[in-house]
């Protein structure tokens, strides 16, 4: 019998794999964030309260999702985390100021997004944060990065 038909050293994954992994990885963050923030928009719209509240939950579920996913693999796993509920709060906070701006305006949606762009969204949104508000996405921002690096094997 030979020893060749054995491998010797663990098979290494090429550079290719590893970056295909890597935008795949990034792809999910940034969809599912994006999702998240949508979803909390029409929940702070339907219900009146204010997107940050429902980020708190969300970024739970979130994160979760992500681990589950493995898009949360490795050291920055928290960053990662607290990074996909900043932007997914920073989206539904535009979402919102596009529904304020189509309200105030009689416009619908796509009006009102047409009407001023992402720079009135960006400043409608920015005028509608609270000291509070800031404070409670850096909470979700804390927790996500806590469940992403819950349970985790060093």
């Amino acid at each position: 019998m030979s020893d060749s038909s054995r491998p010797t050293e663990p098979a290494r994954t090429s550079l290719a794999a590893r970056l295909a992994r890597v935008s795949l990885s990034a792809f999910a963050i940034l969809m599912c964030a994006l999702a998240l923030g949508a979803v909390v928009a029409l929940l702070a719209l339907s219900t009146g309260i204010r997107p940050c509240w429902w980020m708190l939950p969300g970024a739970i579920v979130l994160t979760l999702l992500l681990r589950a996913t493995g898009s949360l693999g490795g050291g920055p796993a928290r960053w990662l985390a607290a990074s996909a509920v900043l932007l997914a709060g920073a989206y539904a906070e535009c979402l919102a100021a596009i529904a304020r701006v189509a309200a105030i305006t009689g416009a619908n949606f796509s009006e009102a997004w047409h009407l001023g762009g992402a720079a009135l969204a960006w400043q409608v949104a920015e005028l509608g944060l609270s000291p509070t508000s800031v404070l409670v996405y850096a909470a979700a921002a804390i927790i996500a990065a806590w469940v992403a690096t819950r349970g985790a094997r060093p």
